[in-house]
C-alpha cells in the first residue's frame, strides 16, 4: 500500500493487491523459501570446498558479458578513462588478479570466496534466462521473482565500483583514528579490503535482496537492441549528482541484454511483472544511467559504438561524499559541536568530503590518490 502525509495523521491512499499470495520478503534471510535454502547451501559448500588455485576472478560473470558477443567470446569494450574501444575476449573483461582472495580463520589465505561466486554465477545465467525467455503469456514464480531480486542485489554488490568506494570509506575513517580501526593504508595487509568487502556483501545480500522484492518488476523489451551495460551492471540512478540509497531509489536498473533490460521500480502496480516496449527515449535514459554509473567499462555490441562517446574520457564516475549533519539517521538531534557524518554516493571528479570546521574530522589528502 501506499501512504501519504497529512497535517498531523498518515492517511491510506489505495491499497496494491499482492499477486504472489506469500510475503515477498527474506526477513534479511531468517525466512528463506526451498529454493533460496538450496542457493544458500551451494554457497555454503562451496566455502567448505577444498582450494582453488584460480587467481583470475570475474566480478561480472562472463554468463551477463558474452550476451553482448556476436560470436561468445569476444565483446567491444569502451574505457571510459581513456575513450579508447577494444574487442576483447570476455576472459578478460571485468576480471581482477586475487579480487575475492581473502585471509581465513586460520590466518591463511586462501581462494574458496571465488568458489562461492562459481555458483553464484552459475544462479545469475539461469536467472538471466528466465528473465530473457519469459513472456506476457508466461508466469513467473514466487521462488524465481525472490531468486531475481537477490541475484541483483548481489550483482550490485560484488564490482570493483563497490570496493573502490568503501577503499575511500575505509581510508576517511581510518584516519580519523576512530576506537579500533585502521585504514588498509595503515596496515600494509593488501587483503583486508577484501575481507571487508566479501564479508559485508555477504551479510547484508538478503537485506538488501527484501528492498528489491517489494518493489515492482518491470521488464523493458527492444527489439532494435539499444541496451549496453558496464563493469556495474545493476544501478540505481543518480539523482541531482547524488546517488540514492537502495530503498530510496524510484528505479533500479539491470539491462541483461541488448534488447531486454529489467527494472526494480517503486510503482507497485500489483501485477508479478510488468512488459513494457522501450523507445528511444528509454533506451537514451537507461545509456545515460549505465554510463553515469559505470567505473571504467561499457560493455556493448558493435553497432551500438557511435551511441557512445568514443575517443573520449569521462573524468566523472561515483566517488564518496562526505557531509555533516545534526541529525542521526533515526532523526535524533546531536548538540553541537558534535555531529554526524553521512555518507552517500555521489557523481564527481573525486571524493566530495565538505564537513564543519568544529576540530572533530581530520583531513585526508590521500583521499584524493583513490579516486
Amino acid at each position: 500500500m501506499t501512504l501519504l502525509t497529512s497535517p498531523g495523521e498518515w492517511q491510506l491512499q489505495k491499497v496494491i493487491p499482492n499477486p504472489w499470495g506469500a510475503i515477498p520478503l527474506t526477513g534479511g534471510g531468517d525466512f528463506l523459501n526451498q529454493q533460496a535454502k538450496q542457493y544458500y547451501k551451494r554457497l555454503h559448500d562451496s566455502a567448505e570446498a577444498s582450494d582453488t588455485k584460480a587467481r583470475r576472478h570475474h566480478y561480472v560473470p562472463k554468463t551477463h558479458l558474452k550476451r553482448w558477443s556476436a560470436d561468445g567470446k569476444r565483446v567491444w569494450t569502451l574505457n571510459t578513462e581513456t575513450g579508447s574501444v577494444k574487442q576483447l575476449g570476455v576472459n578478460d573483461v571485468c576480471v581482477t588478479e586475487n579480487f575475492y582472495r581473502v585471509v581465513g580463520m586460520d590466518g591463511e589465505a586462501h581462494n574458496r570466496v571465488e568458489l562461492m561466486f562459481g555458483a553464484v554465477d552459475e544462479e545469475v545465467r539461469r536467472i538471466q534466462y528466465i528473465l530473457l525467455t519469459l513472456d506476457q503469456g508466461s508466469d513467473l514464480s514466487f521462488e524465481d521473482f525472490m531468486a531475481a531480486g537477490v541475484t541483483a542485489a548481489l550483482q550490485r554488490m560484488r564490482t570493483s565500483q563497490s570496493r573502490r568506494l568503501m577503499q575511500q570509506q575505509d581510508l576517511w575513517w581510518g584516519e580519523q583514528q576512530a576506537d579500533g580501526f585502521t585504514s588498509p593504508i595503515t596496515d600494509h595487509d593488501p587483503l583486508r579490503l577484501n575481507n571487508i568487502h566479501t564479508e559485508i556483501l555477504f551479510r547484508t545480500m538478503w537485506k538488501a535482496a527484501d528492498v528489491m522484492t517489494t518493489r515492482q518488476l518491470e521488464i523493458w523489451v527492444d527489439p532494435k537492441g539499444r541496451f549496453i551495460t558496464s563493469d556495474a551492471p545493476v544501478q540505481n540512478p543518480f539523482v541531482g549528482g547524488v546517488r540514492p540509497g537502495l530503498d530510496e531509489a524510484r528505479t533500479i536498473w539491470w539491462p541483461i541484454s541488448p534488447s531486454r533490460a529489467v527494472d526494480w521500480s517503486n510503482e507497485l502496480t500489483g501485477e508479478k511483472v510488468t512488459f513494457k516496449r522501450a523507445t528511444t527515449s528509454l533506451t537514451d535514459k537507461v545509456r545515460a544511467i549505465m554510463l553515469q554509473g559505470r567505473d571504467r567499462f561499457i560493455i556493448a555490441t558493435e553497432d551500438q559504438l557511435r551511441t557512445l562517446p568514443v575517443g573520449k574520457g569521462i573524468p566523472r564516475r561515483a566517488q564518496m561524499r562526505l557531509r555533516c549533519s545534526q541529525r542521526k539517521p533515526n532523526g535524533e538531534y546531536v548538540e553541537p559541536p558534535g555531529c554526524v557524518v553521512e555518507t552517500k554516493e555521489c557523481y564527481s571528479n573525486g571524493p566530495d568530503v565538505l564537513l564543519c570546521d568544529s576540530g572533530l574530522h581530520r583531513h585526508v589528502p590521500t583521499l584524493a590518490e583513490h579516486r
